[in-house]
Order: C-alpha cells, then sequence, then structure tokens
C-alpha cells in the first residue's frame, strides 16, 4: 500500500496545485448546472484516462439526483466498505454495545497458593484490548504463586481463519492486515523502535513493544555516517513471528517514533504469552506454556474487562479507518446473530440490514469487512442509498459523527483545507492500490445537505492526483448555491 508518487505524473500535480490556487478565489459560489460542469470537466482529467469511475450525487432535501455517472456499476470500494459494517452494527448491536475480555482459573487452588490447573483468558471480539487492562486483569490473581497448568487463550468466539480471503500475502506482515481473532491485544502487533548504533558502522539499535518473548529481531541493518540516507526496512519473515530488520540508519538519526508496526502470526498465543510474563514478573511461577483452547466448565471467573461502548468505538473504526475493528466487528455480527464468529455469517448479517435500507442487492458483493479484499464489490448508488438511509436513522448522528471531516479529522485531515468543503465533508476515504474511493455528507451554501460516493478504480496516476479531483468535485458541491 505505497502512496508515493509516480514522477511520471509531478507535472500534473503541479498544474492542478495552479488551478485550485487562482480558480478556487473566483469559484465562490456556483449554481447547480455549473457544478455539473464542473464535475463533468474534473472527471475528464487526462490522469483518470485509463481508469473508470463512478458518481452519484443525491439531494437529503428531496432526493432528487444532481449529478449521476456509472452510478450503477460496481466498483472495488477499499475501505468505503466500512460504511457498511459500521451501519449493520450501529442498527444491530446497537451504540451501547460493549466486547467484554474474561480471566478464569480451573481446578484446585491450595492454601499454599498453588493452583492445579490452568488460568484462561476468554476473548470475544474486542480489537482495541490494551496491555495495560490484561495487566489490570492479572493483578486480580491475587494470592496465587504457583500455576501448575497453561495459560489458554480462548477464541472459540470466532472461527480460527486469520486473513479475510483475497487479502495480498505482501501484506501480512503490516498493521493494517492484522491477523484476525476473538482474543486481540494491542491491536495484534508490536512497534519496531530502530535507533543509531554507537558509531558508524555498528548494528543498530531495536527494540519492540510492548516487549515480549513472542517476537524475535533479525537484525541485519547497519549505522551509517552523520547525514547519510536513511533506508532502514522493517518486516516479517513470511509465516514466522521473526521481524527482520535491514538496511541503514544516519548515526546522527533522532527519530523517536516507530519504524513500523509489525503483525504477528497467531495474536491468541501473542496474548496468552504476554499474560504468562505479566505474572512471572510478578513473581507467580507458571509451570505450563501459552496455549490456544476452550474454557472448561466449572471454570471460576477472576476479572472481566469491558471495551468502550460501539458508539465510541465507531470514532476509532472510521475515522483513521482501522481494519481490525472492520473485521472483528463483521465476525461478532455473526457470532451474535447467526451463531458463528465468521465473516461469511456477518455478511448474511450485514445484506439483511442493507437490503431493508433499500440497496439494491444484485449490485453487491461481500467478502470481508474492512474492504482490503479486492472481491468486494458495490456501486456508488448503493453507497449513496445507505449514506441516506443512515441520514434519517435513529443512530444517525453518531454515525455521521465517526466519519472523517475535510481538513480536519481522520483520513481527511489534510485534504481540501481552505475550501468551502473544510469543516464541512464529512465522508469516508477508501484507498488501496489502483482504487481511491470517498463517500460522505457535504452542505451546500444554500445550506442543502448532500450525499454523494465517488468511486475511481485502475487509474494508473498517482493517488495525489485523483485525491484532488475527488476534492475538486466535493468542494464545487459545498460551493454550489
Amino acid at each position: 500500500m505505497q502512496r508515493t508518487l509516480r514522477a511520471g505524473y509531478a507535472w500534473r500535480l503541479i498544474l492542478l496545485a495552479l488551478v485550485f490556487t487562482f480558480a478556487a478565489p473566483l469559484a465562490q459560489t456556483a449554481t447547480e448546472p455549473e457544478v455539473v460542469q464542473i464535475i463533468d470537466q474534473a472527471l475528464a482529467d487526462p490522469a483518470l484516462v485509463h481508469g473508470l469511475a463512478g458518481v452519484v450525487v443525491t439531494s437529503l432535501k428531496d432526493g432528487r439526483t444532481i449529478y449521476a455517472k456509472n452510478q450503477d456499476l460496481v466498483f472495488i470500494p477499499a475501505s468505503n466498505f466500512k460504511l457498511l459494517v459500521s451501519a449493520t452494527s450501529l442498527d444491530r448491536l446497537g451504540p451501547e454495545y460493549r466486547f467484554k475480555t474474561e480471566l478464569y482459573t480451573s481446578g484446585e487452588h491450595t492454601p499454599e497458593g498453588i493452583l492445579k490447573g490452568d488460568v484462561i483468558l476468554v476473548g470475544r471480539g474486542n480489537p482495541i484490548l490494551k496491555p495495560d487492562d490484561l495487566q489490570l486483569m492479572a493483578n486480580k490473581l491475587e494470592g496465587i504463586k504457583t500455576i501448575e497448568g497453561n495459560i489458554v487463550g480462548d477464541d472459540t468466539w470466532f472461527d480460527d481463519v486469520r486473513l479475510g480471503w483475497g487479502w495480498n500475502w505482501d501484506d501480512e506482515p503490516y498493521y493494517y492486515s492484522a491477523q484476525l481473532s476473538a482474543l486481540c491485544l494491542n491491536k495484534n502487533v508490536v512497534d519496531v523502535y530502530v535507533r543509531p548504533g554507537v558509531k558508524e558502522g555498528a548494528a543498530p539499535m531495536v527494540r519492540i513493544s510492548p516487549a515480549t518473548s513472542y517476537m524475535t529481531v533479525r537484525n541485519d541493518a547497519t549505522t551509517g555516517k552523520a547525514g547519510s540516507e536513511k533506508t532502514v526496512s522493517v518486516d516479517r519473515l513470511r509465516g514466522r513471528n521473526v521481524i527482520h530488520v535491514t538496511g541503514s540508519i544516519p548515526l546522527d538519526a533522532k527519530s523517536e517514533s516507530p519504524e513500523e508496526a509489525i503483525t504477528m502470526e497467531e495474536p491468541t498465543l501473542f496474548a496468552a504469552t504476554m499474560l504468562r510474563e505479566m505474572l512471572q514478573r510478578a513473581g507467580v511461577e507458571v509451570k505450563g506454556k501459552p496455549v490456544r483452547g476452550a474454557k472448561p466448565e466449572g471454570a471460576v471467573l477472576v476479572a472481566f474487562h469491558q471495551s468502550v461502548p460501539l458508539s465510541e468505538m465507531m470514532l476509532l473504526l472510521n475515522k483513521p479507518s482501522d481494519n481490525l475493528i472492520a473485521e472483528t466487528l463483521l465476525k461478532t455480527l455473526g457470532a451474535e446473530f447467526k451463531g458463528r464468529g465468521s465473516s461469511s455469517r456477518g455478511a448474511d448479517v450485514e445484506r439483511e440490514f442493507l437490503e431493508k435500507a433499500g440497496l439494491d442487492m444484485t449490485a453487491l458483493s461481500i467478502i470481508d469487512g474492512s474492504g482490503l479484499a479486492r472481491m468486494n464489490y458495490i456501486s456508488p448508488h448503493n453507497l449513496a442509498t445507505l449514506l441516506s438511509y443512515m441520514y434519517r436513522h435513529k443512530d444517525g448522528a453518531l454515525y455521521m459523527k465517526s466519519l472523517p471531516i475535510a481538513g480536519v479529522d481522520g483520513t481527511l485531515r489534510s485534504r481540501m483545507k481552505g475550501t468551502a468543503a473544510a469543516g464541512n465533508c464529512k465522508a469516508k476515504t477508501g484507498y488501496i492500490s489502483r482504487v481511491r474511493t470517498l463517500s460522505g455528507y457535504v452542505t451546500t451554501k444554500a445550506s442543502e445537505q448532500l450525499v454523494f460516493s465517488i468511486m475511481m478504480n485502475h487509474h494508473l496516476c498517482s493517488s495525489a492526483e485523483v485525491n484532488a479531483v475527488q476534492d475538486k468535485i466535493v468542494t464545487s458541491l459545498a460551493e454550489m448555491k
């Protein structure tokens, strides 16, 4: 998911910047026919010549269609697909829904502080459980000095399919492609920090956070001379929990940020390992090992943790476009309403809701919740229909509040600044390679509220050029009188 600009198109970016710099002040308002003309001109940009675009704009006041092009064709939506799982979750689970994580013990407790059994950590889909949350639960195992059994991670609330169908293999090491489990911890990633060594030519210092024996580091990087180019790369060996660091870091590098957030194989065992290490640091002898399993009958509840309500998690999902939250929501829908925590059963729940919302079910293919899969398809008309439905939904205000605001926050914080759309447009972005989408709400100069969906696939230009076209379209809508 690289976001680099192709040099061959750099001249177009300069021209686009000049257009916005000098033309924007002249277009303070535009009539509806003028807006249609502006959108047509924007979509005729030579940068888009080999791609496909679908656009629809409708009024929330009277339902009229202001603009439509290819609105009934299906497109790869990328993260615009999060609009579906967000809407379905609010409708079916409700804004007060919370994810629970529970800690149990099984077996006999002796007066000497020996647990002749296991400690079981049961996950029910919380995608934002933090190490500090787990530590507070571990602290509740008071009086136990020795655990003769294992630390069991129970992830049976979901199936054991760790990645979405059709996800790219080369995305697997990176945070946006974290493996899926009902028992998540630290978003199923570790942050990798790389700092210069003590002298030129020395190995850099590599640290992972949270610190754990579950991940090991292979450091093949070097420290370059002061002022040299930084070429550090952090990856993970495929199918293994080995972080691989290569490249060079300048001797005078000062950055305090992590280089990468790296995923792991089997996040359930990562959580169980972290719990075991927390107990060991507290002086508890753990004779067993971290394993996956199911909570046995008769296990005793020791502690539990509840997530923030779904209404707050929506902000964590849509503003930064969090794939793990989207996927765990989809599986949670399946677990709660279809008896199986799988993506396919969650998709069944989505389809039931979307049909109720009035979508054309022949123009829809649901594979995952986040939009990473290229086998997801939906039409711009369907997205606009969903947005219109949610605008009038009892939890519509929460839905709209979760979306990024142009020029202000989330994935739109750097876009449309200084335009009539800034602080006005609330929309979900979407990006995977050769896919750029933007769907949401905007209010015109005449205070008319509009819903729009802009879907662009297969473009061979840079994503920045596609963004510029989309921003021009939304800005023209905000300027409409």
